[in-house]
């Protein structure tokens, strides 16, 4: 059937569930949109540029300032713990791994022939990633015990099953791309902003962008994908239409569309979040150290007085100064 609804992405002609329909209802195109002004991106492209010109030479095409979203939520969280990640290596475990299995997983099912079957894309997930020696999760799969092995597959494929049977069937006519990767840059290319989008639906001017998440969605996650509307803009003159967090654990959407005010303040974020990160690189001052929910993983929490405070105040352990 075709389902009446003007707001569709695309028309859909297979039955949907209940769950399905309200995120084609959310994803779709209302009758009145129309996309933001060519002038809109020439305002946030000239409001950046102004705000990180104290930082126009500072940096080289042969050495640049590198700013991704992972750096500017740290980086507004707690400096030192910024410092931390990006000074130390990337260290895998079950729980990281699941989300980059997860992710693979559906990019297969995007081109999958034949019966649907969860556990199959799952494993085909798995060696994919296993056997590319140019994935960094590779050699941490390698080494997995049987017992590690099937509790990572167990994982994934709760995900991976959710988002079989809650998302809509993506059609070819979406134009879905996973894992999009769009860099936009600065002053010569000496300060690069790069992003990866998981899933990206919809053409040139009408893009969707959605993070699928395999943890609980936070604020966070919102700001990342302004980050990723922002980048994507500069880079392609065109302004997405909408973005959305999807958890693939509560088959749930947190949506919102892309509007110059969120432009605005998607700039103000990363021009902010850049200079700390440039301060922080070159050195011209020590680290704040600001307590939060990276202390839960922070690599110097049992020696940090501030996060070791903090963790014993989450606890109970101790009062807060508000007691």
């Amino acid at each position: 059937m075709t389902l009446p609804t003007p707001s569709v992405i695309i028309d859909v002609d297979i039955e949907l569930n209940p769950l399905q329909q309200a995120i084609i209802d959310a994803l779709g195109i209302p009758p009145e949109w129309e996309p933001l002004p060519s002038h809109v991106i020439e305002s946030i492209e000239e409001q950046l540029t102004v705000a990180l010109a104290p930082i126009a030479h500072s940096f080289s095409a042969e050495a640049p300032l590198r700013v991704n979203k992972h750096h500017i939520a740290t980086v507004h969280g707690c400096e030192k713990f910024h410092m931390l990640q990006r000074e130390a290596p990337f260290a895998w475990n079950i729980n990281t791994v699941r989300g980059t299995i997860a992710h693979k997983g559906i990019e297969l099912l995007l081109n999958w022939r034949g019966p649907v079957i969860p556990a199959e894309i799952v494993d085909a997930a798995i060696t994919s990633v296993a056997e590319n020696p140019r994935e960094s999760a590779s050699g941490f799969l390698v080494s997995l015990t049987a017992h590690e092995m099937a509790e990572l597959r167990g994982a994934v494929l709760g995900a991976v099953t959710n988002f079989i049977e809650c998302f809509p069937p993506i059609k070819a006519q979406w134009r879905p791309m996973v894992e999009y990767s769009a860099s936009y840059s600065l002053f010569d290319n000496s300060v690069i902003f790069s992003s990866r989008m998981d899933l990206v639906l919809g053409g040139p001017g009408k893009k969707v962008i959605i993070d699928l998440k395999t943890g609980r969605l936070t604020p966070t996650h919102r700001d990342d994908l302004r980050f990723y509307a922002l980048v994507e803009s500069l880079r392609s003159r065109q302004t997405p239409r909408q973005l959305g967090s999807y958890s693939l654990d509560a088959a749930r959407l947190e949506s919102e569309d892309v509007t110059e005010g969120l432009l605005q303040s998607a700039v103000r974020r990363t021009a902010h979040g850049t200079l700390l990160i440039a301060d922080l690189v070159l050195k011209t001052r020590e680290p704040d150290v600001r307590p939060g929910a990276q202390c839960r993983w922070c690599p110097i929490a049992e020696s940090c007085e501030v996060g070791a405070r903090y963790l014993r105040q989450l606890s109970g352990e101790e009062d807060s100064d508000d007691n």
